[in-house]
């Protein structure tokens, strides 16, 4: 089975507002979830709930510093 994956984008009052891999939104309560989630994580929904892809987060963390090194960094 597929399950959608999401990135926490922001944390607003106990609301994890998260944006899926067509930029599509999900609200989800803190309260709801049985880990600690920060903004920029990668969770994906499951049968059972939310989970926490601490792999895909670090992957994904690496890409953007990656980015903006590339972006900063002076040519010639």
């Amino acid at each position: 089975m597929i399950f959608l994956k999401y990135s926490v984008d922001r944390i607003e009052e106990g609301i994890a507002v998260c944006e899926d891999e067509n930029g599509g939104e999900l609200t989800v309560k803190i309260e709801e979830l049985t880990f600690e989630v920060k903004e920029g994580d990668i969770i994906c929904k499951t049968d059972s709930g939310f989970e926490l892809l601490p792999d895909e987060t670090a992957e994904k963390k690496k890409r953007m510093a990656t980015l903006q090194k590339s972006i900063f960094t002076k040519k010639g």
